[in-house]
């Protein structure tokens, strides 16, 4: 039998190409279901990012959670909350881009200026082949600080991103 092997780096390229053209066809979907698919793409793409670090046990996580429970759960959401009819756009959307390019702007000045801050502090070896879960919160939190804020930052922001989207106009 003939095994095929793939560089990483070619797979790397086709796993990025994908990953992202899935990302941005979510977010251009017309319909609500051709997005939370491409969605799901998307994320069965970062699982093959965590499978080409060698790290199985997160590309399944990857698929269990985000694939198997949150898209799904998007789906039924979908499905059961039907619009017959799309919202009208007003112009009340575009005059909120601009808005949205400052705070845009503003997040990745902050995460720049945590970078900048933390420069020489950030790890260069790597990290340990036997790290046990438990010691997982420890080694976050004092080897790769710099990394968890960025994190915590981006998180802030897409909750914020997503609040927005979500108010309801009275």
């Amino acid at each position: 039998m003939v095994s095929l092997a793939i560089p990483s780096d070619i797979a790397f390229v086709i796993l990025t190409v994908v990953t992202i053209t899935a990302a941005i066809m979510a977010l251009h979907a017309k319909e609500l279901i051709y997005g939370a698919v491409s969605l799901a793409v998307s994320f069965i793409g970062i699982a093959g990012f965590f499978a080409l670090l060698d790290a199985p046990y997160l590309a399944m996580l990857q698929i269990a959670i985000y694939v198997g429970a949150i898209v799904v759960l998007i789906l039924f959401t979908i499905m059961l909350v039907r619009r017959d009819q799309a919202p009208e756009i007003d112009e009340q959307t575009n005059s909120e881009s601009p808005v949205g390019l400052w705070l845009a702007g503003l997040l990745a000045l902050a995460i720049s200026g945590v970078v900048a801050l933390a420069g020489a502090s950030l790890p260069t070896g790597e990290p340990p082949a036997n790290l046990q879960v438990s010691d997982l919160g420890p080694v976050l939190t004092s080897q790769y600080p710099v990394p968890l804020i960025i994190l915590a930052l981006l998180l802030s922001a897409s909750l914020l991103g997503a609040l927005v989207l979500a108010k309801v106009e009275r």
